[in-house]
Protein backbone atom coordinates (compact mmCIF):
# COMPACT_ATOMS: atom_id res chain seq x y z
CA UNK A 1 0.00 0.00 0.00
CA UNK A 2 2.91 2.73 0.93
CA UNK A 3 4.87 1.22 -2.38
CA UNK A 4 1.84 2.26 -4.69
CA UNK A 5 1.14 5.64 -2.74
CA UNK A 6 4.36 6.79 -3.07
CA UNK A 7 4.70 5.61 -6.85
CA UNK A 8 1.83 7.69 -7.14
CA UNK A 9 2.94 10.77 -5.56
CA UNK A 10 6.03 10.38 -7.92
CA UNK A 11 4.04 10.11 -10.72
CA UNK A 12 2.21 13.17 -9.86
CA UNK A 13 5.23 15.07 -9.41
CA UNK A 14 6.78 14.35 -13.03
CA UNK A 15 3.53 14.96 -14.52
CA UNK A 16 3.87 18.11 -12.74
CA UNK A 17 7.13 19.46 -13.76
CA UNK A 18 7.13 17.85 -16.93
CA UNK A 19 3.29 20.13 -17.67
CA UNK A 20 5.66 23.56 -15.96
CA UNK A 21 7.14 23.40 -19.90
CA UNK A 22 3.92 23.49 -21.35
CA UNK A 23 3.45 27.44 -22.85
CA UNK A 24 0.15 26.64 -24.51
CA UNK A 25 -3.13 26.31 -22.59
CA UNK A 26 -5.60 23.39 -23.47
CA UNK A 27 -8.28 24.88 -26.27
CA UNK A 28 -10.52 22.78 -28.25
CA UNK A 29 -9.86 22.69 -32.14
CA UNK A 30 -13.04 25.37 -32.70
CA UNK A 31 -11.40 27.80 -30.42
CA UNK A 32 -7.62 27.65 -32.35
CA UNK A 33 -9.20 28.01 -35.75
CA UNK A 34 -11.90 30.46 -34.98
CA UNK A 35 -10.61 32.71 -32.07
CA UNK A 36 -6.83 32.85 -33.02
CA UNK A 37 -7.22 31.86 -36.87
CA UNK A 38 -5.31 29.02 -36.72
CA UNK A 39 -6.90 26.31 -38.65
CA UNK A 40 -4.42 23.46 -39.83
CA UNK A 41 -3.67 22.75 -43.21
CA UNK A 42 -3.80 19.23 -42.28
CA UNK A 43 -7.41 17.85 -43.41
CA UNK A 44 -8.75 15.16 -45.56
CA UNK A 45 -10.92 15.84 -48.65
CA UNK A 46 -14.31 15.73 -46.34
CA UNK A 47 -12.60 18.82 -44.42
CA UNK A 48 -11.85 16.14 -41.15
CA UNK A 49 -8.67 17.89 -39.43
CA UNK A 50 -5.59 15.54 -39.02
CA UNK A 51 -2.32 15.54 -37.40
CA UNK A 52 0.74 13.46 -37.70
CA UNK A 53 2.35 11.44 -34.73
CA UNK A 54 5.81 10.36 -34.20
CA UNK A 55 6.89 8.02 -31.71
CA UNK A 56 10.45 7.74 -30.29
CA UNK A 57 11.48 5.18 -33.02
CA UNK A 58 10.51 8.05 -35.31
CA UNK A 59 7.40 5.70 -36.79
CA UNK A 60 5.00 7.96 -37.95
CA UNK A 61 0.98 8.00 -38.88
CA UNK A 62 -1.85 10.83 -38.96
CA UNK A 63 -4.71 10.93 -36.10
CA UNK A 64 -7.88 13.13 -35.97
CA UNK A 65 -6.97 16.03 -34.29
CA UNK A 66 -9.84 16.60 -32.25
CA UNK A 67 -8.96 13.23 -30.38
CA UNK A 68 -5.74 15.10 -29.43
CA UNK A 69 -5.72 18.71 -29.29
CA UNK A 70 -7.80 19.20 -26.01
CA UNK A 71 -6.32 16.07 -24.30
CA UNK A 72 -4.38 15.58 -21.33
CA UNK A 73 -2.67 12.08 -22.16
CA UNK A 74 -1.48 9.93 -24.97
CA UNK A 75 -1.03 6.66 -24.94
CA UNK A 76 -0.94 6.85 -20.82
CA UNK A 77 1.44 9.86 -21.38
CA UNK A 78 0.58 13.15 -20.45
CA UNK A 79 0.68 15.73 -23.15
CA UNK A 80 2.96 19.25 -22.64
CA UNK A 81 1.95 22.28 -25.41
CA UNK A 82 4.20 24.25 -27.03
CA UNK A 83 4.44 26.19 -30.56
CA UNK A 84 7.68 26.23 -32.89
CA UNK A 85 7.87 28.89 -35.69
CA UNK A 86 9.79 28.96 -38.70
CA UNK A 87 10.39 30.27 -42.33
CA UNK A 88 9.19 28.79 -45.56
CA UNK A 89 11.93 29.20 -48.56
CA UNK A 90 11.34 28.91 -52.17
CA UNK A 91 13.12 28.80 -55.37
CA UNK A 92 12.41 31.78 -57.93
CA UNK A 93 10.83 29.63 -60.13
CA UNK A 94 8.97 28.11 -57.50
CA UNK A 95 9.09 24.21 -57.72
CA UNK A 96 11.53 23.68 -55.20
CA UNK A 97 11.36 24.51 -51.37
CA UNK A 98 14.96 25.00 -49.13
CA UNK A 99 15.06 22.46 -46.14
CA UNK A 100 18.15 22.20 -43.44
CA UNK A 101 19.03 18.99 -42.53
CA UNK A 102 19.17 18.38 -38.78
CA UNK A 103 21.27 15.01 -36.73
CA UNK A 104 19.21 14.89 -33.58
CA UNK A 105 19.03 11.41 -31.30
CA UNK A 106 21.17 9.75 -34.46
CA UNK A 107 17.92 10.66 -36.30
CA UNK A 108 18.57 12.50 -39.82
CA UNK A 109 15.69 14.72 -40.60
CA UNK A 110 15.47 17.28 -43.84
CA UNK A 111 12.81 20.17 -42.43
CA UNK A 112 12.02 23.76 -42.72
CA UNK A 113 14.54 26.27 -40.31
CA UNK A 114 12.05 25.73 -37.26
CA UNK A 115 12.53 24.96 -33.74
CA UNK A 116 10.70 26.26 -30.43
CA UNK A 117 11.78 29.15 -29.10
CA UNK A 118 14.65 29.33 -26.43
CA UNK A 119 13.91 32.64 -25.75
CA UNK A 120 11.86 32.81 -22.77
CA UNK A 121 9.98 36.12 -24.06
CA UNK A 122 8.83 34.39 -27.42
CA UNK A 123 7.23 31.43 -25.06
CA UNK A 124 4.10 33.23 -23.76
CA UNK A 125 2.76 33.96 -26.94
CA UNK A 126 -0.97 33.41 -26.05
CA UNK A 127 -3.43 35.20 -24.38
CA UNK A 128 -7.17 35.74 -23.22
CA UNK A 129 -8.92 38.78 -23.52
CA UNK A 130 -13.17 38.99 -23.58
CA UNK A 131 -12.87 34.89 -23.19
CA UNK A 132 -11.19 34.74 -26.52
CA UNK A 133 -7.76 33.37 -26.66
CA UNK A 134 -5.43 35.00 -28.95
CA UNK A 135 -1.92 34.99 -30.40
CA UNK A 136 1.19 37.37 -29.73
CA UNK A 137 1.80 36.81 -34.04
CA UNK A 138 4.96 39.27 -33.24
CA UNK A 139 6.29 36.94 -31.10
CA UNK A 140 5.81 34.00 -33.26
CA UNK A 141 7.12 35.78 -36.46
CA UNK A 142 10.30 37.34 -34.55
CA UNK A 143 10.94 33.42 -33.26
CA UNK A 144 10.62 32.35 -36.50
CA UNK A 145 13.63 34.71 -38.02
CA UNK A 146 15.87 34.03 -34.96
CA UNK A 147 15.76 30.30 -35.45
CA UNK A 148 16.46 31.18 -39.30
CA UNK A 149 19.38 33.58 -38.56
CA UNK A 150 20.52 30.81 -36.19
CA UNK A 151 20.69 28.07 -38.62
CA UNK A 152 21.61 29.49 -41.62
CA UNK A 153 22.73 33.19 -41.51
CA UNK A 154 20.05 34.67 -43.09
CA UNK A 155 18.01 37.89 -41.86
CA UNK A 156 14.78 37.67 -43.20
CA UNK A 157 12.97 41.06 -43.94
CA UNK A 158 9.68 39.98 -45.24
CA UNK A 159 6.82 37.65 -45.29
CA UNK A 160 3.98 36.79 -47.75
CA UNK A 161 1.74 35.90 -45.38
CA UNK A 162 0.40 38.00 -41.78
CA UNK A 163 -1.06 35.32 -40.30
CA UNK A 164 0.67 31.96 -40.65
CA UNK A 165 -0.26 28.55 -41.91
CA UNK A 166 -0.50 26.19 -39.03
CA UNK A 167 -0.27 22.17 -39.11
CA UNK A 168 0.45 20.10 -35.62
CA UNK A 169 2.51 17.22 -34.33
CA UNK A 170 2.32 15.00 -31.74
CA UNK A 171 5.71 14.03 -31.23
CA UNK A 172 7.04 11.20 -28.08
CA UNK A 173 9.94 12.62 -25.81
CA UNK A 174 12.22 10.51 -23.13
CA UNK A 175 13.74 13.22 -20.92
CA UNK A 176 15.66 12.28 -17.61
CA UNK A 177 14.03 8.66 -18.37
CA UNK A 178 10.25 10.75 -18.10
CA UNK A 179 8.12 9.85 -21.66
CA UNK A 180 5.69 12.25 -22.27
CA UNK A 181 4.42 14.10 -25.86
CA UNK A 182 4.81 17.37 -27.32
CA UNK A 183 1.68 18.61 -28.98
CA UNK A 184 3.55 21.38 -31.15
CA UNK A 185 1.56 23.72 -33.02
CA UNK A 186 3.96 24.15 -35.92
CA UNK A 187 3.59 28.02 -37.76
CA UNK A 188 5.00 28.62 -41.00
CA UNK A 189 5.47 31.93 -42.69
CA UNK A 190 6.45 32.12 -46.56
CA UNK A 191 9.80 34.54 -47.19
CA UNK A 192 9.50 37.20 -49.39
CA UNK A 193 12.37 38.74 -49.28
CA UNK A 194 15.83 38.44 -46.76
CA UNK A 195 18.90 39.35 -46.40
CA UNK A 196 22.32 36.93 -47.31
CA UNK A 197 22.98 33.65 -48.16
CA UNK A 198 21.29 30.35 -47.88
CA UNK A 199 23.89 28.11 -46.52
CA UNK A 200 24.09 26.08 -43.26
CA UNK A 201 25.61 27.57 -39.90
CA UNK A 202 26.05 24.09 -38.32
CA UNK A 203 24.09 25.46 -35.47
CA UNK A 204 21.21 23.65 -33.52
CA UNK A 205 21.41 20.77 -34.77
CA UNK A 206 22.26 21.43 -38.06
CA UNK A 207 24.19 19.20 -40.33
CA UNK A 208 23.61 20.49 -43.88
CA UNK A 209 21.30 22.00 -46.26
CA UNK A 210 19.90 21.58 -50.13
CA UNK A 211 16.89 22.64 -52.00
CA UNK A 212 14.53 20.18 -52.75
CA UNK A 213 11.67 19.54 -56.02
CA UNK A 214 8.38 19.63 -53.79
CA UNK A 215 7.16 17.19 -55.92
CA UNK A 216 9.33 14.98 -55.08
CA UNK A 217 9.33 15.25 -51.13
CA UNK A 218 6.69 12.48 -50.64
CA UNK A 219 9.24 10.15 -51.98
CA UNK A 220 12.49 11.48 -50.50
CA UNK A 221 13.95 9.50 -47.51
CA UNK A 222 14.53 11.30 -44.32
CA UNK A 223 12.21 14.16 -45.20
CA UNK A 224 9.60 15.95 -42.31
CA UNK A 225 6.49 14.87 -42.38
CA UNK A 226 4.64 18.21 -43.30
CA UNK A 227 7.42 19.79 -45.70
CA UNK A 228 5.51 18.90 -48.75
CA UNK A 229 1.93 19.43 -47.49
CA UNK A 230 3.15 22.69 -46.14
CA UNK A 231 5.14 23.35 -49.31
CA UNK A 232 1.77 22.74 -51.36
CA UNK A 233 0.03 24.92 -49.40
CA UNK A 234 2.70 27.79 -49.98
CA UNK A 235 2.11 27.55 -53.43
CA UNK A 236 -1.77 27.88 -53.37
CA UNK A 237 -1.24 31.10 -51.06
CA UNK A 238 1.01 32.54 -53.19
CA UNK A 239 -1.13 31.50 -56.78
Amino acid sequence: MLFCLSLMYKNLYIYEKIMEKSYIPKADEKQFCEWINLCTVRKTEDGISKIWVKDLQWNVKEELLEDIINADYYNWKPIVRVYSSWNVFLNNTKDSVYLVTTDKYWKIQHQFTWWSPLEEENKEVIFKENGVYKFDLEKVRNNAKIRTKNRTSVEVIEEYNKEPLVDWVLMENEENGNIYYKLVCLMHFIVKKYNGELKSTWKENVIWWDWYKIEDLPHTKDVAPNAYIVSKKALELLK
